[in-house]
């Protein structure tokens, strides 16, 4: 063995390379030695070439026996995994492998020696390798088994993919990012397309609900029966329990409408006005004013009779007038509630409706005042001017009668003459009385009635009665005056339109309420809103509402009408 000096020279590291990389491929036999030298020549240059790969692959390369012990390592294997050749060969596998997982691994190596191929190691495993400093990377490992001289082993290529999977952790950050930015997104415009709908449907709701109000107030419906639709539409539409109307007074807003107040507390209750309550703050402001706690409130002071009904959160807005307010509307609730922009243009363009029909309310009091004060001025010129000229010209007929003592026939005519200048008197007085019907003292109305009931007798040929059982006193001038017109004015309809032939007016108490009922036998007519306005009933109604009375009307055809107008007296 000592003379073989050429053996000793060459180096044993290629002699070992050859025999781990090369296969176990059977050696062609060599022909004759012409062409032995070129061939070991040419073996010499591929192990040097495998040797160098072997050494500089970019990757550790491991090899390993079938006993599981490391063999040879490359030179990336002490920068990957901080030990020397020299501290790797002759240990076993599992020196590089965390504790965790080396229970298992002598299993699954024995499985692959069982049937050994090229393939990926842990494959769809999360697999990791250990530093000699105890520290560990997740690693990809490729094994491909080799058939030796000195029998089978197995090449491990390691490559550290710590890059690769902070690279890969940060792109799957960035995807699940970007896919709870496309949710939060996609759950944003859902919302917002939601609420635009929810939005815009509550917007149609509202402005139905105005037009409904405003339908409702140009029927000629009276102000009470609007003031009460009003506050029942805005608890609806704005889902509030309470919602109140308020009447501007000298130094007081009085509850002359509501909704979801205590028993007996509209028509009584007064709020001051000023920073005293919601509604006086409002009309100092000028401007709607909207309330989300009214625990917290420090703008105006919260009124007794809000914390009694429990009222937490509203809004006010201005109800206007001719040349000032008319008064406040409300809406409020017991929950802590933000009320939107709509909200508070709806609950303005409500009031605005209301200031509307409270405006034409006030132009045809106007009329119907003025009206009365010409019948009144007519009456009284009638009485002081025109009978008193009949009276002259009867005294002076009086007189010609005795001139006509002694021409029989002249005298008789004169005296026709006469009694038809006092029949005009009375009838002038009559018609006088009834422009200007109702006296001062309280008991003006039965003595109008019931000369009202002697000359309906007398003008249009009928039955009329006055029935007034117990004596009925109304001391309110204004509305005696407006219940006779209204009796006036269902007589001249059951007469014109009814062609009635028997007509009873009625007075009386019943329970704190004065009733004046106007029957008749007339033709009637059908309920179905068509014929009122010629009727003259519309002007009945407006009477009725000026003076806080309700007037209610039934009538069928061929079965007469009946008249009933209730006032609420105290």
């Amino acid at each position: 063995m000592s003379s073989q000096k050429p053996a000793k020279s060459r180096p044993v590291q290629s002699t070992r390379h050859k025999e781990i990389i090369t296969s176990a491929r059977p050696r062609k036999p060599v022909s004759d030695n012409r062409h032995k030298l070129p061939d070991k020549e040419k073996s010499q240059r591929t192990n040097n070439l495998l040797a160098a790969f072997f050494r500089f692959a970019p990757d550790a390369v491991i090899v390993v026996d079938e006993t599981g012990r490391i063999t040879r390592v490359n030179d990336q294997v002490k920068t990957m995994f901080g030990y020397t050749s020299r501290e790797l060969v002759g240990k076993r596998i599992e020196v590089l492998i965390p504790a965790r997982f080396r229970g298992r691994h002598g299993e699954h190596r024995n499985h692959y020696l069982s049937a050994p191929r090229l393939r990926e190691m842990g494959i769809d495993l999360e697999l990791y390798a250990l530093r000699k400093d105890g520290s560990e990377f997740p690693a990809d490992i490729m094994l491909s088994p080799i058939n030796t001289e000195e029998g089978r082993v197995v090449i491990a290529t390691v490559r550290d993919v710590t890059e690769h999977k902070r690279v890969e952790e940060a792109l799957r950050r960035s995807h699940e990012e970007l896919e709870i930015r496309v949710r939060e997104r996609t759950s944003e415009l859902a919302y917002a397309t939601q609420t635009a709908v929810a939005a815009f449907e509550n917007r149609a709701r509202q402005q139905s609900a105005v037009a409904e109000l405003s339908r409702r107030a140009l029927e000629g419906r009276d102000l009470t029966s609007v003031l009460d639709d009003a506050v029942s539409i805005v608890t609806k539409v704005l889902d509030v329990e309470f919602c109140k109307i308020l009447e501007l007074a000298e130094d007081a807003l009085s509850l002359r409408a509501g909704a979801g107040w205590k028993e007996g507390t509209v028509g009584k209750i007064s709020l001051p006005i000023g920073l005293g309550s919601h509604g006086g703050f409002t009309l100092l402001s000028n401007s709607p004013v909207v309330v989300e706690d009214l625990r917290t409130e420090t703008r105006f002071q919260a009124p007794a009779f809000f914390l009694d009904h429990g009222v937490r959160s509203g809004i006010s807005v201005i109800i206007h007038g001719r040349g000032k307010p008319y008064g406040v509307l409300g809406a409020h609730t017991g929950r802590q509630r933000s009320f939107t922009g709509d909200d508070v243009h709806f609950l303005q363009s409500v009031a605005d409706v209301l200031a509307a029909a409270i405006e034409r309310r006030v132009l045809e009091e106007e009329l119907l005042n003025a009206s009365s004060r010409e019948q009144q001025r007519i009456g009284q010129d009638l009485h002081d001017s025109l009978c008193q000229q009949l009276a002259g010209i009867e005294f002076q007929n009086s007189v010609l009668v005795q001139q006509l003592s002694k021409t029989p026939e002249a005298r008789a005519e004169a005296a026709r003459i006469g009694e038809l200048i006092r029949n005009a008197t009375k009838q002038a007085r009559a018609l006088a009385r009834g422009l200007s019907p109702v006296e001062i003292e309280p008991n003006g109305l039965m003595s109008a009635l019931n000369s009202l009931a002697i000359n309906a007798t007398n003008l249009f040929r009928v039955r009329c009665s006055f029935e007034c059982p117990q004596p009925v006193l109304l001391e309110n001038r204004k509305a005696a005056t407006h219940l006779y017109r209204i009796a006036q004015e269902a007589i001249g309809n059951a007469v014109k339109h009814g062609q009635a032939k028997t007509i009873v007016i009625s007075l009386k108490h019943v329970d704190q309420e004065l009733v004046l009922t106007v029957k008749d036998d007339g033709a009637g007519f059908s309920q179905d809103g068509r014929g009122i306005e010629g009727m003259g009933l519309r002007i009945m109604d407006y009477r009725a509402d000026m003076i806080g009375a309700m007037l209610r009307i039934d009538s069928l055809r061929g079965e007469g009408t009946t008249v009933a107008c209730r006032l609420r007296l105290g």
